[in-house]
C-alpha cells in the first residue's frame, strides 16, 4: 500500500510511555498459554549438611480457588498442602517428613487463574545424620486441597556432610550457592523462581561455610562464573567471571535467614552462635549475560587447606515476548522495519542460525549495546505479542500483519482512539499520536468485521494540529 510506503520512509521504532501504554498492555499475550513450570523449588543444603531450606513458590493456576469470607487478606481462597520428604536411595521409607497446609489468596477472579501471580513460602528440614557411602535426595509434593490435584514431584540431591564437628579437623565445609534479585543493608531478596534467575544484570549471591577449630587464619574466597550452555550462540561458551572477594564481604559468625515471604522470599543476615560459620555475599557484574545456563563456584582456602562448591543457575529472559521463542515466528514481522534482503538473510538455515542472525541485527541497533538485554528489540516483540492477538481477522490470522498492527509496531499506543458508525459508510478507527510520533491513522473496516485498512495519514507536526 503507497501509505505504508510513506509510513516507513523513515525507520523509527518509537519508545515512550504514557497513559494509554499502561492500558494497551494491561492484558498479557502470554495469559492465554500455559508456559513453564507453574511449581518452581530450589534446595539450599547447609554446610555441615544436617539442614536443608526449601525454597518454593507456586502460581495461582494450579490451584482451585474459592470464594473467600476473610476479604480483607482477599476475596477468593486455595489451600495449598506441601509434603517434603528425605530419603535415602533405594529406600522409599522417608527418613524425615514434613507437611505443611496454608492457605493462599488472591484479590480478583483473574488473579485467582494467573499464571504470573505467585506465592513463595520456605522451610527448613532438619536431616538425620547421612552415611557418606550412600545418596540421599529430597522429595516435594504440592496439592491443591480442594480439587485434590496433585503436581509431579520434585526430586533434588543431596550431600554428605563433609567433615566431622571435631574440634580438631582441619576442614572446610561449604555449603550451597544461593542468589539473590537485590541486597539492601541486611537483608536480601529474590523472587525464588527455582534457580533461574533475570539475564543481562549484575548478580548478587552468597554461600554460608563453615571451618574447623583448627584453621585459625582468616578465609581468602574468591568466586567463578562459566557459562555452560547459550541460547543465541550455542558455541559462545566459557568462563565469564573470576574475582577474590574482599575482607568486608566476609561476614563472621554470620548466616542468612528466612525472614517472611509474600510473592518473594527476605532473608535477614543475623549473627550466628557458631563462631565457625561464616557467609560470604558477592556481586558479579553480569550486564553481558546472555541467557544460558551458567556454573558458579565459590573457593575457601585458609592456609594449604581449600574447598569448592559449584552449583548451575539459569539467566533467562523473566517475561520474554512470545513472538521471540521462535526466531520463524520473530522474522515476519521485521518486515515492517528492515528490507527484504535483510529478511532473506536471516530467514535462510536451521533455527539456530536464524535466531543467531535475528540478534545480530537487533544488536546493531541496541541503544546499550554493553548489555545483553536490547530495550529496542524487547520493545517491538511486546508490540508484535500485543498486535498479533488484538488485531487478528477473519483473513489475518497474525494481527500483527494488519494495518493497524504495523502501525502499532513502529509506534506502539496511540495517545487516542475515536470509534465511528455511521449507517451508510464504514465504521473507522483514528488513532490520535500527541507525542513526538505527531500523525493521526484513520482506518476504514472493509469486508468481514474488524478487517480495518489504513486510510488517510495526517501529519500534524507539518498541519500544525494537535487533536
Amino acid at each position: 500500500m503507497a501509505l505504508f510506503k510513506y509510513l516507513t520512509t523513515a525507520i523509527v521504532i518509537a519508545t515512550f510511555a504514557n497513559v494509554a501504554s499502561a492500558q494497551w498492555h494491561s492484558h498479557d499475550s502470554r495469559m492465554y498459554f500455559d508456559y513453564g513450570e507453574p511449581v518452581m523449588t530450589s534446595v539450599i543444603q547447609s554446610p555441615d549438611g544436617r539442614a536443608t531450606d526449601v525454597r518454593i513458590t507456586t502460581a495461582n493456576s494450579m490451584f482451585s480457588f474459592l470464594r473467600s469470607k476473610d476479604t480483607a487478606k482477599g476475596a477468593y481462597y486455595a489451600l495449598r498442602n506441601v509434603t517434603i520428604e528425605a530419603r535415602e536411595q533405594d529406600n522409599e521409607q522417608p527418613l524425615v517428613t514434613r507437611n505443611t497446609v496454608d492457605t493462599i489468596y488472591a484479590k480478583t477472579f483473574d488473579e485467582s487463574v494467573s499464571k504470573s501471580a505467585w506465592h513463595a513460602m520456605s522451610k527448613r528440614l532438619l536431616l538425620p545424620a547421612f552415611d557418606s557411602g550412600k545418596k540421599y535426595s529430597l522429595h516435594i509434593e504440592i496439592r491443591d486441597n480442594i480439587d485434590r490435584l496433585v503436581s509431579r514431584p520434585l526430586v533434588v540431591d543431596l550431600h554428605t556432610p563433609q567433615f566431622t564437628n571435631s574440634a580438631t579437623s582441619d576442614g572446610i565445609a561449604i555449603g550451597d550457592i544461593t542468589l539473590a534479585d537485590s541486597l539492601n543493608g541486611d537483608v536480601a531478596f529474590t523472587s525464588g523462581r527455582g534457580n533461574t534467575y533475570m539475564f543481562s544484570r549484575n548478580i548478587i549471591g552468597s554461600v554460608a561455610f563453615r571451618l574447623a577449630g583448627a584453621l585459625g587464619s582468616e578465609p581468602i574466597v574468591d568466586v567463578s562464573v562459566r557459562q555452560i550452555s547459550n541460547l543465541i550462540d550455542p558455541a559462545d561458551t566459557g568462563a565469564r567471571f573470576h574475582g577474590q572477594l574482599d575482607a568486608g564481604d566476609l561476614h563472621r559468625a554470620s548466616v542468612f535467614e528466612f525472614a517472611s515471604a509474600d510473592s518473594i522470599f527476605h532473608y535477614k543476615l543475623v549473627p550466628s552462635a557458631d563462631s565457625g560459620t561464616w557467609t560470604a555475599i558477592f556481586n558479579v557484574p553480569g550486564l553481558s549475560f546472555q541467557q544460558g545456563k551458567y556454573e558458579f563456584s565459590v573457593r575457601v582456602r585458609v592456609g594449604g587447606v581449600e574447598k569448592t562448591q559449584k552449583n548451575e543457575f539459569q539467566l533467562v529472559w523473566q517475561g520474554m515476548p512470545l513472538s521471540l521463542e521462535d526466531p520463524t515466528d520473530a522474522i515476519d514481522p521485521l518486515a515492517i522495519i528492515a528490507q527484504p534482503e535483510q529478511i532473506n538473510a536471516i530467514n535462510s538455515g536451521s533455527t539456530q542460525e536464524k535466531r543467531l542472525k535475528l540478534y545480530a541485527y537487533w544488536k546493531s541497533q541496541d541503544p546499550t549495546p554493553a548489555t545483553a538485554y536490547n530495550e529496542r528489540m524487547a520493545t517491538f516483540y511486546q508490540r508484535v505479542d500485543y498486535a498479533a492477538f488484538n488485531f487478528t481477522t477473519g483473513r489475518t490470522l497474525n494481527g500483527a500483519m494488519t494495518d493497524r498492527g504495523k502501525v502499532y509496531l513502529l509506534y506502539g499506543p496511540p495517545t487516542k482512539i475515536e470509534r465511528s458508525f455511521i449507517p451508510g459508510d464504514p465504521p473507522t478507527e483514528i488513532w490520535t499520536y500527541t507525542n513526538n510520533v505527531h500523525r493521526i491513522f484513520r482506518f476504514e473496516e472493509h469486508g468481514s468485521a474488524g478487517e480495518y485498512q489504513l486510510a488517510n495519514i495526517q501529519d500534524t507536526a507539518a498541519s500544525g494540529t494537535n487533536n
